[in-house]
């Protein structure tokens, strides 16, 4: 399966095309909905593109990286081909009954199209239909990734709610961490000494077992202190909530 279309032009999309043109695999074609995404990422990839479904060319797999609410939609309007979607939270029977060979290929990561990443640690997460097919799915994954798991629709459902609390979750705290520096004129990136070493001390060890600070220690007149001087009710609210949490699994 050397020739492929993009469904898709948006960060995961981007990231994908370009590995896999980067490993000789051809990129026909890109579809969009936006002409304009699609000549964008075309125009990287120097392959055709189109707002149209119904114009896509012989290819023999289909990649469909578009918004999850968005898949069965799409899917609806494509003819039976080899085809995957790489979505963490969809399962594989959304193919059923339309398509003959269709699967998974998720890459586990966070996708911003301008900022670069080294695809070859990306764990790569397989599920096709049949045998033949996953091993074809693996196959490419593997030109791509030296971390490749096959794993069914139900663990990855599963592991895309570990990866929102992990990462989509964590960044919105930065995020927070950024407002609350910002009311006294201080500079996020004191944090990342701390950042970085949290994330360093996860490489050894369980999260559980290096979890520090006042909750942990059950230090409740400091995190009273905390909440007090917090502005935000909703961060207020977030802060006791977040300390009752880490109490509690410290029982």
């Amino acid at each position: 399966m050397k020739n492929i279309i993009l469904v898709g032009s948006g960060n995961v999309a981007t990231h994908l095309g370009i590995a896999l043109q980067n490993c000789n695999y051809k990129i026909v074609q890109v579809y969009s909905r936006s002409i304009e995404n699609a000549k964008k990422l075309a125009q990287k990839l120097n392959t055709n593109f189109t707002n149209d479904l119904t114009q896509l060319k012989t290819a023999d797999l289909i990649i469909v990286s578009v918004n999850d609410d968005a898949i069965s939609t799409v899917l609806s309007k494509l003819k039976n081909t080899a085809i995957v979607h790489t979505s963490g939270s969809i399962g594989i029977d959304v193919f059923e009954p339309n398509f003959s060979d269709f699967g998974v290929f998720y890459p586990l990561q966070t996708f911003n199209k301008d900022i670069e990443l080294t695809i070859s640690e990306i764990p790569f997460c397989i599920e096709g239909n049949s045998k033949t097919f996953e091993k074809e799915l693996i196959e490419i994954a593997k030109n791509l990734s030296s971390n490749v798991i096959t794993m069914n629709s139900t663990q990855r459902k599963q592991l895309h709610i570990a990866a929102v609390f992990a990462c989509n979750f964590s960044n919105h705290m930065y995020s927070i961490a950024d407002d609350l520096l910002t009311e006294k004129d201080i500079d996020f990136k004191i944090l990342l000494p701390l950042i970085k070493q949290t994330i360093a001390k996860l490489n050894t060890n369980k999260p559980k077992a290096v979890q520090t600070g006042p909750a942990k220690r059950k230090d409740i007149k400091i995190i009273q202190e905390h909440i007090n001087l917090i502005q935000q009710e909703d961060i207020k609210e977030l802060y006791q909530k977040m300390s009752n949490s880490i109490i509690k699994t410290h029982e």
